[in-house]
């Protein structure tokens, strides 16, 4: 009995969602919208004084990009690594005219 209530209790925990955060840093103001592409959607990131955010469960495996538009009509994509269900990752980046770092 003991066996069982351990094992439904793993398989239940590797279901839980964990939330991913996604966050860049934009010293200057100079991005207009920041957006992520993961998992087959898309995802605005909500701005707060000098970063752009986004919490995110992750449902899939692979990885994705944060696309970036300036006020100066330029675009760059942020790549997002290889992100995986359950695992806690936060990606970060800092926004420049030249691109994320």
């Amino acid at each position: 009995m003991r066996w069982l209530a351990f094992s439904l209790l793993v398989a239940l925990s590797a279901c839980s969602r964990v939330e991913n955060t996604f966050v860049v840093e934009d010293e200057q103001h100079a991005v207009v919208t920041a957006t992520l592409f993961l998992c087959g959607s898309e995802t605005p990131l909500q701005r707060t004084g000098e970063r752009l955010a986004v919490s995110k469960a992750i449902d899939c495996e692979g990885s994705g990009r944060i696309t970036l538009r300036y006020a100066s009509g330029g675009k760059h994509d942020c790549i997002v690594g290889y992100v995986t269900p359950g695992a806690v990752q936060n990606f970060a980046y800092r926004a420049s005219e030249n691109g994320c770092a």
